[in-house]
């Protein structure tokens, strides 16, 4: 709390002006701590345009919160419907900028059916591992979105990733079986399922969802999240600080 108002009246006597032309829109992750994030993307034949826009939008914004490197965070996506799409492995994109020019060129590859079951078994022996840049001192993590109910059970296929110790995320848009997704995601479900009515709401999950990730990534070490306040006086101003 002493930084908080230390950092304050920092901004306070430098007489920053509220021109803030940058909303806040969630939580960076300052940490040390090395993370495999491998992201499912499922979009259906139902999905449009503007809905792909959206999901690129929201994978910008959740990689921007994160240090993207070999030695820090590396994320890797699989692209699900019955033609599964592998965009990049976990060691493909070193920097953050590279991981950026990625998503924005990120296909919409929407198609009529997802196989789950073998798209979680490619993750499983495909992403997470060595040669495709999974690395044995890492936090390995799994983020599932998907805008439609999946055909089959898939417990038993999401087990055997959080047996092996990974950890699955699951969100859920529009048309979702949101039971289906608490039983794909780790345990407890208010930190690992979300939900939201449309694709234009999933950056109103980014904060929670940095925040969660973050301490997920930590979880192998010493947890430092970093949350976004806006803090008024005479004019608004963002300020961040960290709590160790």
């Amino acid at each position: 709390m002493d930084h908080l108002l230390m950092l304050l009246m920092l901004l306070w006597s430098s007489g920053l002006q509220a021109e803030d032309k940058h909303q806040p829109t969630g939580s960076q992750c300052e940490s040390t701590a090395k993370a495999n994030i491998v992201l499912l993307v499922c979009e259906s034949k139902n999905t449009t345009s503007e809905d792909h826009e959206n999901i690129k939008s929201f994978l910008t914004q959740v990689v921007s919160n994160f240090n993207i490197g070999p030695d820090k965070v590396q994320i890797g996506l699989l692209q699900c419907n019955d033609r599964s799409q592998t965009q990049w492995d976990l060691n493909a994109h070193q920097t953050k900028q590279s991981l950026l020019e990625a998503v924005a060129n990120l296909p919409q590859e929407g198609g009529d059916y997802y196989i789950i079951g073998k798209d979680l078994k490619i993750i499983r022996y495909e992403f997470f591992q060595p040669n495709a840049g999974a690395r044995s001192d890492s936090q390995n993590i799994l983020i599932l979105i998907t805008d439609e109910e999946f055909r089959y059970d898939v417990f038993f296929s999401s087990q055997d990733l959080r047996d092996d110790g990974i950890e699955i995320y699951t969100i859920g848009v529009k048309n979702v079986n949101e039971a289906q997704l608490r039983s794909i995601a780790s345990d407890p479900d208010e930190i690992h399922m979300f939900s939201v009515i449309d694709f234009s709401f999933l950056l109103d999950i980014v904060a929670n969802l940095t925040i969660n990730l973050c301490n997920s990534a930590n979880s192998l070490g010493r947890q430092r999240v970093c949350y976004h306040q806006t803090v008024i006086h005479v004019n608004t101003t963002l300020i961040c600080w960290c709590q160790n």
